[in-house]
């Protein structure tokens, strides 16, 4: 059976010019991976040209009610970008919402414990905001609509002390030891509500408040000038020996680590609050991407095809950079296996799967 070892956290991501590798509890005090030395070999680049090329993201994978959809920032340093996809599950409507924002000291914090990321836009306005002190974690969205899609209202919050919730860290090379990607993920229940405004065709729709279940992603990485990922977020709830459990999937099939994608990846099966890392895994998908994607590793922990239903394709463009997003909600098939030899058999369930290209 595959093993991974999670260790604790260490007191700096980036120490003596080089990165602390390895899986980690908890969350980190600050996600900042600045300050390593010659990140790119050959080139003797000052320090402030080096930090240049870290980018960073926040995605918020959510499923709650009759709802499932991502929730994006991306900091490219000269601007920002701020995006809401999302589905009916019932009637498999897609809404989908986009904001550019104009350079800003920093869009995403440092500071993992207590910090949020917004978009202020009266028209697009979306916020994140997480305190461990105090508890409490919550994501707020007011979009405005349009001719073509209805205004859009949430609010969802959680806590840290759910007993589902998941903290956990990992550092991995990119590609190689030079530089690192840096990832924090949290689990959290979240509780809350969310509304349509009316349009022509469709009447006012708004949900009372219900749980659900939610993938909090934050990542810092050292990015090339062409980079390409692949990513699979499931999170629900599943029978398992006759009583219901929470579980939580996140999956990357990248480019990033060429030294050792096994013992070092970002891949996790969370399961009522125990963790199980797994193995690197290879994404397929033959016939297209609007075709079944099968999802598979080498230690049978991972076994899923996935089949599409509806997919948001973002394409953006601006001087040096381009970037191109689909996102896809479908259905997944198949099995996974936890670190304690548990099977959790998927039979139609709904998650989303997701590819990327940048180029900058």
């Amino acid at each position: 059976m595959y093993t991974r070892e999670i260790s604790q956290l260490p007191e700096s991501v980036i120490k003596n010019g080089r990165a602390s590798f390895g899986t980690f509890d908890g969350c980190p005090e600050r996600l900042d991976i600045r300050g390593i030395r010659a990140p790119f070999t050959g080139l003797p680049l000052p320090r402030f040209l080096s930090n240049f090329r870290i980018k960073s993201s926040i995605s918020f994978m959510f499923s709650i009610g009759n709802y499932i959809g991502i929730v994006d920032f991306f900091d490219q340093k000269l601007f920002g970008l701020a995006k809401v996809v999302f589905w009916s599950k019932e009637n498999k409507r897609k809404f989908s919402y986009r904001e550019i924002m104009g350079p800003r000291r920093r869009i995403i914090p440092h500071n993992m414990k207590c910090g949020f990321c917004a978009s202020f836009s009266k028209n697009r306005y979306i916020r994140l905001s997480w305190d461990h002190k105090r508890n409490r974690f919550s994501m707020i969205f007011s979009l405005k609509g349009d001719s073509s899609r209805p205004s859009a209202r949430a609010a969802f919050v959680a806590s840290y002390m759910d007993e589902s919730m998941n903290e956990v860290f990992t550092v991995v090379p990119a590609p190689t030891k030079r530089r690192c990607s840096a990832t924090y993920y949290a689990t959290p229940s979240i509780h809350g509500t969310l509304s349509l405004g009316s349009t022509q065709k469709y009447p006012q729709v708004v949900m009372d408040d219900m749980d659900g279940h939610a993938i909090f992603q934050v990542n810092r990485a050292y990015y090339p000038l062409e980079y390409e990922s692949e990513s699979v977020f499931i999170s629900g709830t599943t029978e398992m020996n006759g009583s219901k459990k929470r579980f939580s999937l996140v999956l990357h099939s990248t480019q990033e680590n060429q030294v050792d994608a096994d013992g070092m990846n970002s891949n996790f099966l969370f399961l009522d609050g125990k963790k199980s890392p797994l193995p690197q895994v290879q994404i397929t998908h033959s016939w297209g991407l609007g075709k079944n994607w099968v999802i598979q590793d080498f230690e049978n922990m991972v076994d899923l095809t996935f089949t599409p239903i509806s997919s948001q394709v973002h394409d953006f463009s601006l001087m040096i950079v381009h970037e191109t997003t689909t996102t896809i909600y479908g259905t997944f098939e198949g099995v996974l296996k936890t670190k304690d030899n548990e099977d959790i058999v998927l039979h139609n369930f709904e998650g989303l799967v997701r590819k990327e290209s940048r180029r900058s």
